[in-house]
């Protein structure tokens, strides 16, 4: 816990200040900001680049934006504090987004993509003493992720589905990733998935091995997490999620072209050392909202039982959020 603290403290010393206010023009989207100061629930992981490189960086400023960053465990309990207007866009995991808009915990719109998994990015570790080998292995073990009912364990699900092995579905263990190695060293859990920085993090302090990657096959490249508000924020802000959503971009550009950006980066907001971030296999950072490619989170959340009805990713997605053709 006192490492998580440390990563809260080093989050809250990136809190943008406003520098300079957004000059109005002549599109609705150039306009003054309705909000200047907004508040964003972030997981300190990999993913998370782009939007603390646009903090670091003066984007934000720029726009007339001031970011306060407020550590979150996971988007689904993120959630319904941004519904009850304590959080004003949440970056979290998809399934959580998906189900909060089937069960109506919150009309969630989505204002930008946040990463997708690559390689090496999404896995589930095991202690290097585990005699667990393969998949199946996990059938009826204990699983730690960061949010239960979350994309962690839909595509651990997805993966063990198409294994062709009969297996029981593994209980899943809520924690945060900080606390994912020592339970793994202790016994505490059998296997955890986590995501960058905390795989080679991990791997590298306890000795944890991979057991599988959990984006591969059917889960390959999978949209992990985005940046998502409440419909009724974006309809009383809209030019502050049009300026929230240039600043990411700018953002997005120098984390898919500079790698040594991201590792200075992740270095202050997770706290990793210098090795570590050297280390870290890259995610993908996409530089547009996909619908299309959005689509498969909430399809496999409907084939295993996550949703009772298909959700259209299409229709959750802001209007002023950039669309591939």
């Amino acid at each position: 816990m006192c490492w998580l603290r440390r990563c809260g403290r080093l989050i809250a010393l990136l809190t943008v200040v406003v520098l300079t206010a957004c000059t109005g023009g002549s599109t609705p989207d150039r306009s003054p900001v309705e909000k200047k100061r907004i508040r964003l629930g972030v997981l300190p992981v990999l993913g998370a680049a782009p939007v603390f490189l646009a903090a670091e960086r003066g984007y934000f400023a720029a726009e007339g934006l001031e970011v306060e960053f407020v550590t979150i465990q996971g988007a689904g309990a993120a959630i319904p504090t941004m519904a009850r207007g304590e959080l004003d866009l949440v970056f979290g995991n998809y399934v959580s987004f998906f189900t909060a808009e089937a069960k109506r915990t919150a009309a969630i719109r989505f204002v930008a993509d946040g990463y997708y998994a690559n390689p090496r990015t999404w896995m589930v570790l095991v202690a290097k003493d585990s005699p667990l080998r393969k998949p199946a292995d996990l059938s009826g073990k204990r699983v730690a992720v960061t949010t239960a009912n979350s994309l962690a364990d839909l595509t651990i699900k997805s993966v063990l589905g198409t294994s062709g092995a009969n297996v029981t579905v593994p209980s899943f263990v809520e924690m945060p990733y900080t606390q994912m190695g020592e339970a793994l060293r202790s016994r505490r859990v059998d296997a955890a998935l986590l995501s960058e920085p905390y795989i080679t993090d991990v791997s590298k302090r306890y000795g944890a091995l991979p057991l599988f990657d959990a984006a591969a096959g059917p889960t390959a490249e999978i949209p992990i997490s985005g940046y998502a508000t409440t419909e009724k924020f974006a309809a009383d802000n809209p030019n502050t999620i049009a300026a929230f959503q240039r600043a990411l971009s700018r953002g997005a550009a120098v984390a898919v072209t500079d790698r040594t950006a991201v590792e200075q980066s992740i270095r202050g907001y997770a706290g990793v050392d210098e090795q570590t971030a050297a280390l870290v296999t890259l995610v993908g950072y996409p530089t547009s909202l996909d619908p299309t490619r959005l689509q498969r989170v909430p399809d496999l959340m409907l084939s295993y039982g996550g949703l009772s009805q298909r959700l259209d990713a299409r229709s959750m997605i802001l209007p002023s959020a950039r669309l591939t053709p």
